[in-house]
Order: C-alpha cells, then structure tokens, then sequence
C-alpha cells in the first residue's frame, strides 16, 4: 500500500486548510458555475457571451469539484478523526468479536460452523481516549479473557495475556521475563519451535502470512504459574478507516485470528488455562 511523496504531501495540505477557505472558495467557483450556464443556455446570448460562459465552465467545473474534495478533507480534524478511529474500535471491531465470539443474540437451533467459545463479552474505554478499546470475554466457567485492540490511523494492534496454570511443555526457566519477537514468516523457523508459539501455531503462522509481527512475552506468577502476553502489530503505509473495505478488512481479520487463537488454545491446552486478564 505504498503512496507517493506528493500524494501524502497533497492530503496533509487538505487537511490543514482553513474550513472557511474551503466555503469561500465553494460560493465563488458555485457562482462561476451558475454564471457560465446562464451565458450558455439562456436565450437571446451572443455567440461571444456563449463562448465565455463554454470557457469559463471548463474552469470552474473542475475547480468546484477539487474544492468540495478539499472541504471534505479540511474537516477532517482532530476531533473527527478520534471520531472515525473511536467508532472503529468500539463498535466495528466489536461487533465483528461478538458474531465471532458469542452465541447469536437469538435462538440457534442448528450446530455452529464456527463454535462460540464464550458466552458474554463487554467493552470498556474512555471516553476521552480513542486509540484504545478494551473488551472482556467470560466463558461458560466464568473464566475473564482480556483483548486490547488499539489503533491509531495508520496501524493496528491486538493484545492477548493468558494465565496458564504451569508452563507448555519445552518451555524453559530462562525463557521467562524474556521477550521474543517475530517480524514475518521469514522468522517461523524459529519462532515454530518456541513453545510458546505451539499454544496456538497455526493463528500465528496466518497472521504473520497477512503481515503481522508477533510480540510475546512470558512471566512467572507466584504460584509457579505463567503470565504471557501476545501481541499482533501491523502497521501500515496507507489510512486505511476512511476506506469501507479496509475497515471491514481489518475488523474482520481482526475477529478471526482471535476466535482461532482461542480455539487453538482451549485445545491445546484444555486443563492449563486459568483465565486471560490483564
């Protein structure tokens, strides 16, 4: 998703152009555009006045279409691009982990292609800072599994902290408190024989296939059991909340890989796993 110089030049221009440069602009190309009409179309005009109004809508069509393009773009400040990333978080992402995650809100009859492994999900965030959305999911044991999704325009991140009651099988004492990261799947050669990575090889293995670096660290807890955290971070070239496909996209891929890294996890470790708060 490579961009030009140029082309990030131009929109970081648009978005710091005045917004009433931008209605200026509009009401004099609009009244060029109402002026070149009427010269053209109204009856009893000269050839001459037709031939301006023919020329002056060759300019001001243009420049009235570029305006309203750099409108749309002057007002997309601070507080509306907190907006876009906000509803992203907590209401895309959310409910895409919910159809994934959850029993339908509704009666379901037939088995599930895809098995629920929860059963109720909330979602917490503050108000005042939109980058972040938590959301906690509860199984049928009451179990608290903790995700952190975060997102700032030209990224995103996916938290996962598990609780495991003893360390995987492989796993030794002077791997913890250490950190391991994996930046492609030029690194799974590697990265396939930490036993951590086993937990779940195969969401690791497709997110790193779709771009993702994996970030995973390990600490012990005080009754001999261990505190892992895994984190998925793609960032990106291109803004990609202002397109609808890249958002569905993303929120999409997003819920996959979590609904598959628990489902990898309850099954490869059906009796070692206490919970997953943060």
């Amino acid at each position: 998703m490579a961009r030009s110089d140029t082309e990030s030049t131009l929109r970081d221009s648009l978005l710091a152009l005045p917004l009433w440069a931008g209605i200026t602009a509009l009401s004099l190309l609009a009244g060029s555009v109402a002026l070149g009409f009427t010269f053209l179309l109204a009856p009893g005009m000269s050839d001459a006045l037709r031939s301006a109004g023919g020329q002056l809508l060759v300019v001001s069509l243009p420049a009235l279409a570029l305006t309203i393009g750099v409108m749309g773009a002057s007002v997309a400040r601070t507080e509306r691009i907190d907006g876009m990333v906000a509803k992203f978080l907590r209401q895309t992402v959310g409910d895409k982990l919910e159809a994934y995650l959850l029993p339908p809100k509704h009666g379901h009859t037939r088995p599930y292609a895809l098995p629920p492994p929860f059963v109720r999900m909330d979602r917490h965030f503050r108000k005042e800072i939109s980058s972040y959305c938590h959301y906690h999911l509860f199984d049928a044991q009451d179990r608290r599994f903790d995700i952190l999704v975060k997102s700032n325009v030209f990224n995103i991140e996916i938290s996962l902290p598990l609780h495991l009651a003893t360390p995987p099988p492989g796993f030794e004492p002077a791997m913890t408190s250490h950190s391991y990261n994996f930046d492609s799947l030029d690194d799974w050669s590697g990265a396939s024989t930490n036993p951590l990575i086993a937990l779940a090889p195969l969401t690791f293995h497709g997110s790193m296939a779709e771009g993702y670096t994996l970030y995973i660290r390990a600490d012990p807890v005080e009754d001999g059991g261990l505190r892992v955290n895994f984190d998925l971070r793609q960032k990106l070239d291109e803004n990609f909340l202002t397109s609808p496909y890249l958002r569905r996209y993303f929120s999409e891929d997003a819920a996959i890989a979590i609904y598959f890294f628990y489902t990898e996890v309850f099954g490869n470790a059906p009796n070692n796993i206490r919970g997953g708060e943060f």
